[in-house]
């Protein structure tokens, strides 16, 4: 665009958003301030190139947003301006009140099963529901204006800090999954009393600030206050929830992802397809979304292969971050074998009748499973012993207990989180040096596609003569003394945590200047075993 037609639509902008920012919704003073202009909703979601989708702004403003959405960018920088003028924290209640709410107080009376609240002269009535475990606990379901509603300081005085990620869940139209949680004392006969917000007020701000004016509650008529708010903190720090483990959020995002695609596959509607096509076939709202659950797909489909049975998964913690049971965390896996061996970007191959024997995706799949099987017998199976487990084990050693065997205790050095993280890229490594050499795949195929999202250097078929090499450099990894020394400083070393201790330590063989391996694991030493 011109100069001439640039300044034009930075004038007619201008005047459109009455001299004010889009942003920050302050004064824009077009003779002094540095301003620029973008797209509202981005042409990366498939934004219109037209004035309706344009708008200007400081350009300071358009630097320090976090979101390509224009409207929600707005939205967190409302919530951010507001934050900063109230000391950087805010309470439910002066998120409400900067949008209209906590304004009104209602008249209600209960009748039997039934509540009515009056509002704006209007009567409202609710189905009152008693609550199966105390039957003292009232309350009704109802979609309640956001200026009923008033913050109760009593029960939750917590501050609410950030609700940006709350606010990009919302702004994509998804449901409120848990309904906020209120409480009312109205007089026995009836009478005006205040709704008070006790619980979900990080949804309801962020629902609030986005301009969302109606909320999703549960009320609770006449509780016991006092027992309420016990209950209320015990459920915020002894009953918390936490967060779905990896192993769980893989087999939910599988589900969605082999739902979606085979829809995509069985319909008419697109002639070509692949991977990529059908990413591209979604909104564009929600493309991330899917690419996140076809990572999913792509590792519970290694996980749980049936024919071949991957039996290295039997020797994974899959419920829990750390197992004293188990020498294999779900995350280490996650951050090794899955990292470097499995290409989680969409494949562009065209899906074919005809390609089914040749697909990238399912070679790939077969030869992970064959891998890390081969790491399983040689390493875990018959050698690790789960009645010893993975407690302690480097204070038995360093206490010279002889419950410890070679076979155990090289299991167990081997997957450690750091220690695995090191050697398995290096592996990795050494196995494309050789697949390049072997001209099996292109340099392309064995770099990292994205940052975590994997190589391609198990999308070839691979001869029995490859995997007699491949066995070679798996022996001559575990092979290394250093995984049964018992020396003190090798079971001092092997009680670090850090991946940069143990790139140093494998890599390099020393520790602090001190020289503990005579032949360091590097990506030279595991080539030997097919050749320089």
């Amino acid at each position: 665009m011109d100069s001439e037609k640039l300044n034009s639509l930075r004038k007619r902008l201008w005047e459109l958003q009455s001299h004010i920012c889009f942003l920050c919704e302050r004064e824009i003073n077009l003779d002094a301030d540095q301003v620029e202009i973008d797209h509202i909703d981005p042409q990366s979601n498939e934004g219109l190139d037209s004035d309706s989708n344009w708008a200007l702004m400081h350009s300071e403003c358009n630097n320090k947003k976090r979101v390509k959405n224009l409207d929600l960018a707005r939205s967190i920088m409302r919530f951010e301006l507001l934050k900063e003028s109230n000391g950087g924290a805010l309470t439910a209640a002066q998120v409400l009140e900067s949008r209209g709410g906590s304004a009104q107080e209602v008249y209600a009376k209960c009748e039997g099963q039934e509540i009515t609240i009056r509002y704006d002269n209007e009567d409202h009535n609710y189905r009152i529901f008693i609550d199966p475990s105390n039957k003292e606990y009232h309350s009704f379901f109802a979609l309640l204006p956001t200026r009923l509603l008033f913050h109760d300081n009593d029960l939750n005085p917590r501050k609410i800090v950030d609700i940006n990620k709350l606010m990009g869940e919302f702004f994509l139209r998804n449901p409120q999954l848990h309904v906020s949680l209120c409480r009312m004392h109205a007089p026995e006969e009836g009478g005006k009393c205040k709704i008070l917000l006790f619980d979900g007020q990080h949804k309801t701000a962020a629902q609030v600030m986005l301009g969302r004016n109606e909320i999703l509650c549960r009320v609770f008529i006449n509780p016991n206050k006092d027992d309420l708010k016990d209950v209320n903190k015990r459920a915020h720090k002894e009953l918390r929830q936490i967060e779905f483990f990896r192993s769980v959020l893989d087999t939910l995002g599988q589900d969605i992802f082999s739902t979606r695609f085979k829809e995509y596959l069985d319909s008419p509607t697109h002639a070509v397809k692949s991977e990529r096509g059908f990413i591209d076939s979604l909104e564009p709202s929600h493309r991330p979304d899917m690419e996140k659950n076809l990572q999913h797909y792509l590792k519970t489909r290694v996980r749980d292969s049936p024919t071949p049975k991957n039996r290295f998964f039997e020797y994974v913690e899959l419920e829990k971050a750390r197992s004293r049971v188990q020498p294999i965390s779900y995350d280490s896996v996650e951050k090794t074998f899955f990292r470097w061996f499995l290409d989680s970007t969409p494949c562009e191959i065209v899906i074919t009748e005809e390609i089914e024997e040749t697909y990238p995706r399912d070679i790939e799949f077969k030869n992970l499973v064959r891998l890390m099987n081969l790491f399983a017998d040689k390493t875990l199976i018959d050698n690790f012993d789960r009645n010893i487990g993975a407690f302690k084990i480097e204070e038995k050693v360093r206490n010279q207990s002889n419950e410890v065997t070679d076979r155990h205790l090289r299991a167990f050095r081997l997957y450690r989180p750091a220690v695995l993280n090191v050697w398995c890229e290096l592996f990795k490594d050494a196995m494309a040096d050789y697949f390049v050499v072997r001209g099996l795949i292109s340099n392309d195929m064995r770099k990292e596609r994205k940052k975590g999202k994997g190589t391609r250097i198990l999308w070839r078929e691979l001869s029995e003569v490859d995997w007699v090499n491949v066995q070679k450099m798996i022996d001559r990894v575990i092979n290394h003394k250093i995984w049964i020394d018992r020396g003190t400083s090798v079971s001092d070393a092997f009680s670090q945590t850090r991946s940069e201790f143990f790139k140093r330590f494998l890599e390099e063989g020393d520790i602090n200047g001190k020289k503990l391996l005579e032949e360091p694991i590097n990506i030279r030493y595991i080539s030997q075993a097919v050749g320089d």
